[in-house]
């Protein structure tokens, strides 16, 4: 995470899951059948490499 001060406004950026590690690249989250599916513990991340930021402003 990083964030740039200014005097009335600030910018960030945040990356998570930096390796890109998840879970459906070992085993899958949702198992067969599609009408009653079962569910295994999910114990990584579920989603990719995420990356968010934004400006904040000081009224």
């Amino acid at each position: 995470m990083a964030e740039k001060l200014w005097e009335k406004f600030s910018v960030y950026i945040n990356f998570e899951n930096f390796t890109d590690t998840r879970q459906s690249r070992f085993k899958r989250v949702a198992n067969d059948p599609h009408s009653n599916p079962t569910f295994d513990d999910i114990w990584t991340h579920t989603e990719g490499f995420v990356v968010n930021g934004g400006v904040k402003v000081k009224l």
